[in-house]
């Protein structure tokens, strides 16, 4: 039984962006990674590639600030809410029928990923510029490297290597034809 049907989700390219990325293996390991290590927003993250990919460049001056003003809340109230719940039906339930709980735990990680669909619509309808259309240029992995280097600067974040290695992950899985780049630095 499916909470939201996916039908009732409005096409989204960024959400369909992120599933691509997203839905390798090695990419949903290095965005754990950085998720558990650094709070990094994982749909924020996915956000600066995806700017960048569109062809829409690196962030002008207050893009990134108004797309996390407009979703901290809802990630806060809602998404993070959420997978405290199925986090803790995961674990130890004291007396509760385990079998209920992990029945209960399929239906909040499924509403979790609603919410965190929602949270994307929300991300997307922050970037008022139109893309143009141009997927998969060098200089759009370049630019997507930039924008994910100032959302880590936001969050006083630095690499360590192995951190350094899964962003590099992320991106060649979002820039397949990249080429060599400089690490980001944050």
């Amino acid at each position: 039984m499916s909470v939201i049907s996916q039908s009732a989700f409005p096409p989204n390219e960024f959400w369909d962006f992120s599933i691509r990325v997203y839905g390798d293996a090695d990419v949903a390991e290095a965005c754990l990674l950085l998720q558990e290590r650094h709070d990094v927003n994982v749909n924020v993250l996915l956000f600066c590639c995806w700017v960048a990919a569109g062809g829409r460049g690196v962030f002008e001056d207050g893009e990134l600030d108004r797309a996390l003003e407009t979703v901290a809340d809802w990630r806060q109230d809602v998404v993070l809410a959420l997978r405290r719940a199925r986090r803790y039906l995961k674990g130890s339930i004291g007396t509760a029928p385990r079998h209920l709980a992990d029945q209960i735990r399929r239906v909040v990680k499924e509403t979790e990923i609603h919410a965190e669909h929602i949270e994307q619509l929300m991300l997307a309808d922050t970037m008022t510029r139109p893309a143009t259309g141009s997927f998969g240029d060098d200089g759009q992995a370049d630019d997507a490297r930039a924008n994910v280097a100032v959302y880590l600067d936001r969050l006083n974040v630095k690499l360590k290597e192995d951190e350094q290695a899964a962003l590099d992950t992320i991106l060649t899985q979002a820039f397949p034809p990249r080429t060599n780049a400089a690490p980001v630095t944050g």
